[in-house]
């Protein structure tokens, strides 16, 4: 009876996990994912201001010219008196106005002409990947030969078909969830996935490490 409920649980567990992947891949089809400033089309501002300024106020500035709390403001040269300023677009009223408010702020003569605007194109997701494609697939080799011999009296073909399948079941998961909830790709989304992908294989690691002491059990 408890066998029965367990598997009526796992059955509804995939039915669940199925229908956010399928959401998922509409989802990214159709609206495409989202990315972070960073990653994504966008335009750099350089501002020569020529004196000292705080990143905190040019920051502000730029919140409040640009109607968005999206904004990434760098410092670019190490004497401080020039600022890069990233929002996903600007226009000439927008520009104009930022150089109203550097001019009032520090008391300087900007013009529109004086800022440099730079059109930067998003990052495609595969380069994104690119360093981490074959660190991941040489580990996952080793990973795999290893559990096949390790846990070989369990079947080399399902120890090895779960450390695929559910790895990628998992990345299809997190994925999908990125996806459907609009959460930016960044910096920390990536090497999170890779993360989920190793804690999955831990947790294979682990069970088939209690089934094959069952099993020696049973055997002795």
């Amino acid at each position: 009876m408890e066998r029965k409920k367990t598997k009526m649980k796992n059955k509804i567990l995939y039915i669940i996990m199925a229908i956010i992947i399928i959401a998922g891949i509409v989802v990214g089809c159709t609206a495409k994912f989202k990315f972070s400033l960073a990653y994504d089309d966008s335009n750099r501002i350089e501002v020569y201001i020529g004196k000292d300024y705080t990143k905190a106020d040019v920051e502000s500035i730029a919140k409040e010219v640009f109607g968005t709390d999206d904004v990434l403001v760098q410092k670019i040269e190490f004497f401080n008196d020039s600022v890069a300023i990233t929002v996903r677009e600007s226009n000439d009223d927008q520009l104009n106005n930022l150089v109203t408010k550097i001019n009032e702020k520090y008391e300087t003569s900007l013009t529109k002409d004086d800022l440099t605007v730079v059109e930067i194109p998003h990052y495609r997701g595969r380069d994104l990947m690119a360093n981490y494609v074959w660190p991941i697939a040489i580990s996952a080799a080793l990973i795999i030969v290893y559990e096949a011999i390790r846990f070989r009296k369990l079947g080399v073909v399902k120890v090895v078909a779960k450390l695929i399948i559910w790895p990628i079941v998992i990345e299809a998961l997190y994925l999908s969830v990125l996806a459907i909830a609009r959460i930016p790709i960044s910096y920390y989304t990536l090497p999170l996935g890779i993360i989920l992908a190793v804690l999955t294989l831990t947790v294979i690691a682990y069970k088939n490490e209690k089934r094959l002491i069952e099993y020696n059990r049973k055997k002795n």
